[in-house]
């Protein structure tokens, strides 16, 4: 018998926001509209040699975590949320909600803070216009399953 597996489709994926200037739980998240890529979440652990000279070979040991310099997130052009963002300064809360699976399971949430930036990508013709949310992560990314 083949075996079938479950996944989860890319529909439903959703990045929120909330400002966080009034304290950490001010406020709900709300829902970025237009939504069309993410980035990879999460970061890869840097390595540090500690070698010496009793070792028949290098060592290491677990570095810190890197995010990378920002997550970018690509948008369907709307005139007003591309305006909201250039004009966002400072630290805001941000969450990328995965969707439950086929079995019903609860989505995950990925939150973390961070600043923003906003550009206008590269178009040729005959395209829908894109713009790209670049965000600098502040701290660190926390997954938990969603409520």
């Amino acid at each position: 018998m083949a075996t079938v597996h479950s996944g989860v489709l890319t529909k439903g994926i959703e990045l929120r926001y909330r400002n966080i200037a009034e304290g950490s739980e001010a406020g709900e998240f709300i829902k970025l509209n237009d939504l069309q890529e993410i980035p990879d979440l999460g970061g890869t652990t840097d390595t540090v040699e500690v070698t010496t000279f009793d070792d028949a070979a290098h060592m290491y040991i677990k570095g810190l975590l890197d995010y990378g310099d920002s997550v970018d997130f690509t948008f369907l052009y709307e005139a007003t949320q591309f305006a909201m963002f250039g004009a966002m300064n400072g630290q805001y809360e941000w969450q990328v909600y995965l969707p439950e699976d086929a079995q019903g399971n609860n989505g995950v949430t990925c939150t973390f803070l961070g600043e923003c930036a906003v550009r206008i990508n590269g178009q040729g013709t005959n395209e829908a216009i894109q713009y790209t949310l670049s965000i600098t992560p502040t701290s660190q990314m926390t997954f938990e399953q969603a409520a």
